[in-house]
């Protein structure tokens, strides 16, 4: 008599394929964390790398990463602002000394916007080429006598930074309207 508990004969499900499906779900899980995690990185941890140096103010490297890393990055922050302006305004004042080639007869209407420009440009340089002294100034005591050299800093970090904040509202208005002049952008 055969009983049917006794029977050897009976198919047998093989565990290989759930453990491939478990293992696919699993690497596409560790792949979506992953790829999330590099995105978040990207997004909102890494910074950009420092722009180490300036098209209109001849300063050395490494005071352009003593202003970011040591006094302030909102210090270094208002420097490269100032000379992304300042190469705006190169820029315009060609156009425009361009315009008053073509047009000789029109001085009237270029003269006072190039004279505006200049002036801008002149107040912006002077700021920018004296905060670059300072702060080389800073290094080098910096260098010479470390607690000298904070001191300095933290007596003319907030005064700088504040200045050229300043100095950026000013001209704000100006350099707003030639980056509102579809011309200008050409």
């Amino acid at each position: 008599m055969t009983s049917i508990f006794h029977r050897t004969a009976q198919p047998v499900a093989t565990p290989k394929g759930g453990a491939v499906l478990i293992l696919i779900v699993v690497l596409l899980f560790v792949a979506a964390a992953a790829g999330g995690g590099y995105f978040a990185y990207k997004k909102w941890i890494e910074k950009p790398p420092l722009k180490t140096k300036f098209a209109t103010l001849p300063i050395k490297k490494e005071l352009i990463q003593f202003s970011s890393n040591t006094i302030s990055p909102a210090l270094y922050h208002n420097m490269a602002m100032i000379d992304e302006m300042l190469l705006t305004l190169d820029k315009e004042l060609d156009r425009l000394k361009r315009i008053g080639k073509q047009f000789p007869n029109q001085k009237g209407v270029v003269s006072p916007r190039i004279s505006a420009l200049d002036g801008s440009r002149e107040r912006l340089s002077a700021i920018l080429t004296d905060a670059a002294g300072r702060i080389e100034k800073m290094y080098v005591t910096w260098l010479v006598d470390r607690e000298e050299g904070i001191l300095q800093i933290r007596d003319q970090k907030n005064s700088l930074t504040q200045g050229l904040a300043d100095a950026i509202r000013k001209e704000a208005g100006l350099l707003g309207r030639i980056q509102n002049n579809p011309e200008a952008q050409s």
